[in-house]
């Protein structure tokens, strides 16, 4: 999944609350060192963390939003090493922090590629690291089915529609912006399959914190 058009405008949607538990977990192993952000997006966390005395590293598939990454950087005074890396290939260094924020790894397609994920994580991981991500849940997933709305946004209207698909678990967002229309599909599991695949990838949950959509779990390696 690549936000082309969208990413001009994912600002807008950020949510900044969950940013703040982010940095209040993480904050509770590591008050400063190395962190990569995974699906850094427009990078509101990545800015936070170099803001607070990290040495930060954000990575997107998306060269639209390490752009408006970059930007927002220099905005806020901060540098970032960005990145183009897909999460599903290796990660090449160690970090104190690694975090999967705003439900990225619902843009897995399956269960092997979450793995994967998690497995790349872990092996980039040393002994005291910490990796934090979170997942919308499927009692979310389920709420948002046939959720509609138009958004009027600076120059452009977005008619954003939400559905379900046939594979369990999994909704499809249709985000159309005039003639031009961008489609994502975002999938999920309980959360006793998350840790599963954790576990599988030799990584324990440390700590869990609940929001009304989403789980965030907070690991450390075997």
């Amino acid at each position: 999944m690549i936000y082309e058009k969208f990413a001009s405008y994912y600002d807008q949607f950020v949510d900044y609350e969950l940013n703040d538990i982010y940095y209040e977990m993480i904050t509770k192993y590591y008050t400063e060192g190395t962190a990569i952000d995974i699906g850094t997006g427009t990078a509101p966390l990545a800015i936070k963390l170099a803001e607070n005395n990290f040495t930060v590293t954000g990575t997107d598939i998306s060269s639209p939003m390490l752009e408006r990454a970059y930007n927002n950087a220099v905005i806020a005074g901060v540098h970032l090493n960005l990145y183009i890396h897909n999460i599903l290939d290796p990660i090449n260094m160690s970090y104190d922090v690694f975090t999967m924020t705003s439900d990225v790894v619902n843009y897995l397609s399956n269960e092997q590629e979450t793995l994967r994920a998690f497995e790349n994580i872990s092996s980039a991981m040393n002994d005291n690291s910490i990796f934090a991500f979170d997942f919308l849940t499927p009692q979310h997933m389920n709420k948002v089915h046939n959720y509609k709305e138009d958004i009027l946004l600076e120059d452009d209207l977005l008619e954003w529609h939400v559905a379900k698909t046939n594979v369990p678990n999994q909704i499809k967002h249709s985000l159309k912006f005039g003639k031009i229309t961008e489609t994502h599909f975002q999938t999920t599991f309980p959360l006793k399959k998350y840790k599963e695949l954790l576990n599988k990838a030799n990584l324990f949950i440390q700590k869990k914190r609940k929001t009304d959509e989403r789980i965030i779990l907070l690991c450390k390696k075997r």
